[in-house]
């Protein structure tokens, strides 16, 4: 019987039956009414204009209840309402002119024209969900009541009995969960009865429920165990064929009211309405609608279905939260670019977001939702949150198996260091909300993507080695800072303004032990690094061709160095802070570096300026009136002018950072112009007024000259 039942249950929640339930019984209500007393009483008699009139309402009128279903998915909550007030004042105006206009007893037409537009009202409660169609029920089966006590009022408890049928069904069908006694029974399986709340079913004799069942002999156990086996899988998806229908209608009402959580949102922050509101995706959701899933739930699990129901509450919930996260606007987590490091602060928002404000609030809502199954709940918990947890360690993982080549490996550095932060502060988390065993493995993932970010900062400093040790490339043709330099006190000031991270990272996962059968510092590694720095930028300017640009490359790089450590912000700080790398950087460095630059400086004017500067040479002894003395003056002063206007014209095209520049400068001229001056002054003295004719450079040339040093085409820029 309950089978019989629970079939037409079926048969009758079925949307093409209301439908076209709903669409005869309006054709026929407009037909009977257009027939009735009630008509001619309110409207008078029919003539052309009515007929049309008439035709285009009714045409209309049955188009709308054939398309109802349209307007669940087109109407926002402002329709609904004024929907529902347009049938209210309908409704209540046809009610005052029909009490006016009617006269004597209602005929048959009207009374049948009642009863349909009643049906009609019910088909229309089954398939939209707008406000007004139970009203609209209420309405005519009233008027059903009243029009049949006016002929008799012994007719009264007739209309008064098909209203009851109509309402119990109303509510016959809205009742998602086809429970009988306490128990379900399924199709084709008639002496099987499986309790509600438990999940072990129990037999039952067919014919009087009573008596036990016979034991068979154990081979034909097995023999009918072999038969059961072949037909479970078809069976099995017959029988959840059955239920399904039931556990989607509850779905449906969660879905429902997920919409309705945005609408409540719009126009506001996702973010702040969860600081605001821990609760806010529980609260909203009424009890009722509560009730049904977690009777849904011991549906499935009665029947055997547990796996096949956290699939669909699962997924359901999954694309709630696909949803909130689109709405938080992030950045693209699919790619990596140049706008890495941005990503990873969106996705340290996102993942923050969704630890510890999404995630609780789907266990609090499955806490609800699965109470009673404790087991049922943590799986379908990680099954919710598994995806989107995933898509977020997916990036990660993807930073952190990013290789670093050339130009791209300050930023991956960058980006390394602050994914592995952001993991360090996530795993907590994750460790909170995913107590369980079901679990274990997201877990493990989020740790192995922690280890493998962890190991790649570890190896950072290898990675400098390696850049240091594999330079080749050709030597800077104007004698600019090394790419290198640029990158290694870039990778060097990454490390120092994380310098808590990092060494947190070589702990953790610490390289080789030294020869003393320790680990290798942070300060160590540091120390290592800017040694074989210097020492490659040693051996790198020895392979100029031309000693003197050599000279200014190095100057360049050293006073980049030191420029870097004495004002960059993450380096200054860690100097006066007394960090560990204080000892790298400290005052006997300065001064290494100090005297490196004079060396380099003294070095340059050697190679550049001490030819130039032999040829201003003046010999003491040498008489004014001689001859001889006067044509060596005047050669040496040709020789002087040409290669002054070599050097000149070859060092205009290197480069020299500002500060360097200015003090190469200064000190040519300090040599350079005493020396001229002397050689020009004795020059005039011998030859007098035709001095001027072998003098090309004056004092304020040749200060304008060496002014024009080192201003090569190629510009700091980095």
């Amino acid at each position: 019987m309950a089978s019989l039942v629970f079939k037409i249950q079926r048969w009758l929640k079925q949307p093409k039956v209301w439908r076209f339930v709903g669409f005869a019984s309006t054709v026929i209500g407009l037909l009977f009414y257009a027939m009735s007393s009630a008509f001619n009483s309110l409207f008078g008699e029919w003539n052309l204009l009515k007929t049309f009139l008439y035709s285009v309402l009714s045409f209309i009128i049955c188009v709308t209840v054939l398309f109802a279903k349209a307007w669940e998915h087109s109407s926002n909550l402002r329709i609904k309402a004024h929907m529902a007030f347009f049938v209210l004042t309908i409704t209540s105006f046809y009610s005052f002119f029909f009490d006016k206009a009617a006269k004597g007893k209602p005929d048959a037409y009207g009374l049948v024209s009642c009863a349909a537009f009643a049906v009609m009202s019910l088909s229309l409660s089954r398939r939209t969900r707008c406000g007004f169609e139970v009203d609209m029920l209420y309405f005519f089966l009233g008027a059903l009541i009243v029009q049949l006590m006016k002929i008799k009022w012994v007719l009264g408890i007739a209309g008064a009995g098909f209203s009851y049928f109509l309402i119990v069904l109303f509510s016959w069908l809205d009742d998602p969960q086809p429970e009988e006694n306490g128990y379900i029974e399924l199709q084709d399986q008639p002496q099987v009865i499986i309790q509600v709340g438990s999940l072990q079913p129990r037999e039952s004799n067919a014919s009087s429920g009573s008596a036990p069942v016979s034991t068979q002999p154990e081979a034909n156990i097995q023999d009918q165990a072999t038969i059961d086996g072949d037909s479970h899988s078809q069976k099995a998806n017959a029988d959840f064929a059955l239920i399904k229908p039931h556990l989607l209608v509850s779905l449906k009402a969660l879905k429902k009211q997920n919409q309705k959580i945005f609408g409540l949102l719009y126009g506001q922050s996702l973010v702040d309405s969860i600081q605001h509101d821990h609760n806010l995706f529980t609260d909203v959701i009424p009890l009722k609608i509560i009730n049904r899933l977690n009777g849904a739930v011991k549906i499935a699990a009665a029947n055997g279905f547990e796996k096949e129901w956290c699939q669909l509450y699962s997924s359901c919930r999954r694309e709630f939260l696909h949803q909130c996260l689109s709405k938080l606007e992030l950045e693209d987590l699919n790619n990596i670019d140049k706008n890495t490091l941005d990503r990873i602060s969106s996705w340290r928002e996102g993942f923050r977001i969704a630890i510890h404000k999404l995630f609780p609030a789907e266990r609090r809502l499955c806490n609800r939702v699965f109470f009673g199954f404790s087991s049922l709940e943590d799986l379908t918990f990680m099954l919710i949150c598994k995806e989107l947890t995933v898509y977020f360690l997916n990036f990660a993982n993807t930073v952190a198996n990013t290789t670093p080549f050339e130009n791209s490996w300050r930023s991956t550095l960058a980006s390394q260091v602050e994914m592995f932060r952001g993991m360090c502060d996530m795993i907590p988390g994750l460790e909170s909300v995913f107590p369980d065993q079901h679990s274990a493995l997201l877990k493990i993932e989020a740790m192995m993507t922690r280890q493998r970010l962890g190991e790649k900062i570890r190896d950072v400093f290898k990675d400098m080695e390696n850049l240091i040790c594999c330079d080749s490339a050709i030597v800077d043709v104007v004698g600019d800072v090394d790419v290198l330099t640029y990158n290694i006190m870039y990778g060097l000031s990454v490390a120092l303004r994380n310098w808590d991270i990092i060494e947190k990272a070589l702990i953790e996962y610490p390289m080789g032990i030294n020869k003393g059968g320790s680990y290798p510092s942070l300060s160590s590694q540091i120390a290592r690094i800017v040694e074989l720095l210097d020492n490659h930028l040693e051996a790198k300017c020895k392979t100029y061709t031309d000693p003197a640009l050599g000279h200014v490359a190095m100057l360049n790089n050293v006073t980049f160095i030191t420029q870097r450590v004495l004002h960059h912000p993450s380096i200054a700080r860690f100097r006066s802070d007394n960090y560990s790398s204080a000892n790298i950087w400290d005052e006997d460095w300065m001064k290494k570096c100090t005297a490196k630059i004079r060396q380099n400086l003294e070095d340059y004017k050697r190679s550049s300026w001490n030819e130039l500067l032999g040829l201003l040479k003046l010999d003491n002894n040498e008489s004014l009136e001689n001859n001889v003395a006067a044509e060596s003056m005047k050669e040496k002063l040709k020789l002087f002018n040409v290669q002054f206007e070599e050097i000149c014209c070859t060092q205009s095209k290197w480069f020299a950072r500002d500060d360097i520049r200015k003090e190469i400068i200064v000190s040519v001229e300090n040599i350079l112009l005493p020396a001229y001056g002397s050689f020009v002054g004795r020059l005039q003295d011998v030859l007098g007024k035709a001095a001027y004719d072998y003098i090309q450079y004056g004092m304020l040339d040749i200060q304008d000259r060496l002014n024009r040093l080192f201003l090569g085409d190629k510009r700091m820029s980095r």
